[in-house]
């Protein structure tokens, strides 16, 4: 008698192969769901990332224009502490990094317009497009105001202080 329990216990232990399979079918579905919203919140967080940094560097060129009247020289020149005449400046106190540590960001004069004078700060860093739909479309001819995810083939961010933060093209 003892023998036909024994065998009783150890048939009702563990799972069947079809419950293991239902639970691992259930795990795979969830993953499916979550990961694909994870890698795409990582991408909007290093836009948010990359416009704070934008930001942060438009104020300082503002302070410096403020004290100097003029922004600083420089084409396509790399935004850190130098830009702005050394380490103890009152503007940038350190450079700006993206969320992968990348020290990039570019300065430009611009002065082809013929108005008053102006910058551009770039992002050369190259985005998902579906990460910038909601940034609005450089400036274009027609005046007219688009986002990026109206056109599809923004993937670079820069900052204008006449248009914003805007995405264009690479």
């Amino acid at each position: 008698m003892q023998t036909l329990t024994a065998a009783r216990r150890s048939a009702q232990r563990g799972f069947t192969l079809v419950e293991l399979m239902v639970v691992v079918a259930i795990i795979a579905m969830i993953a499916g769901i979550i990961i694909p919203n994870y890698v795409h919140a990582r991408r909007q967080a290093a836009v948010s990332d990359s416009e704070a940094n934008l930001k942060q560097i438009a104020t300082s060129l503002e302070l410096y224009f403020t004290d100097n009247l003029q922004y600083p020289a420089g084409n396509q020149t790399d935004v850190d502490p130098q830009l702005f005449g050394g380490e103890n400046n009152p503007y940038l106190n350190s450079t700006p990094v993206d969320d992968i540590g990348r020290l990039d960001y570019l300065y430009s004069t611009n002065t082809a317009t013929g108005g008053p004078p102006s910058y551009i700060v770039q992002d050369p860093a190259t985005y998902d497009p579906a990460s910038l739909d909601n940034i609005s479309l450089g400036p274009n001819a027609t005046g007219t105001q688009k986002v990026c995810g109206d056109v599809g083939n923004c993937t670079k961010i820069q900052y204008d202080p006449r248009y914003g933060i805007y995405g264009t093209a690479s």
